[in-house]
């Protein structure tokens, strides 16, 4: 970290420095004794915006996500009903509704994407699960006595 005492002038902020920071340098600019800005070099500058844009997408997906999940236990919770009103057809749900149907998967999402644009949207056909028995194995016994 490096001092540097700059003078204010009319142009606040439009100063320049004997010498650019270094790489891991950190030069601090600071008013009445407050931090109000730091300066960097543009290798890092870049590499924070580029982590900044990483979260951001990060944040997005597990959003996204975490969206996808609320609509995904919406359809299970309204699955008995869905079947009695669209057995075999395929739903768009958002926000824990119907908002289309049909036959297909492809028109019904882009469908709802008319709707509610780029919003997480759940499509699934509406059927029900199969039954799951689960069996003890077989086994044989041999030589016994009755």
């Amino acid at each position: 970290m490096s001092e540097r005492i700059l003078k204010e002038s009319r142009v606040p902020y439009n100063t320049v420095l004997e010498q650019p920071p270094q790489s891991g340098e950190v030069t601090f600019l600071e008013r009445n004794g407050q931090a109000i800005a730091a300066v960097v070099s543009m290798d890092e500058f870049a590499a924070f915006q580029q982590w900044r844009a990483e979260e951001a997408n990060r944040q997005r997906r597990q959003s996204e996500a975490e969206a996808i999940e609320r609509e995904h236990a919406a359809f299970q919770k309204m699955l008995p009903e869905l079947l009695l009103q669209y057995p075999g057809r395929v739903v768009a749900i958002h926000q824990g509704r119907v908002i289309a149907v049909g036959d297909n998967r492809m028109d019904v999402w882009q469908e709802a994407r008319q709707q509610v644009d780029r919003a997480p949207v759940y499509v699934q056909t509406v059927e029900s699960s199969p039954r799951i028995y689960k069996l003890p194995s077989r086994k044989v016994i041999r030589d016994v006595a009755v």
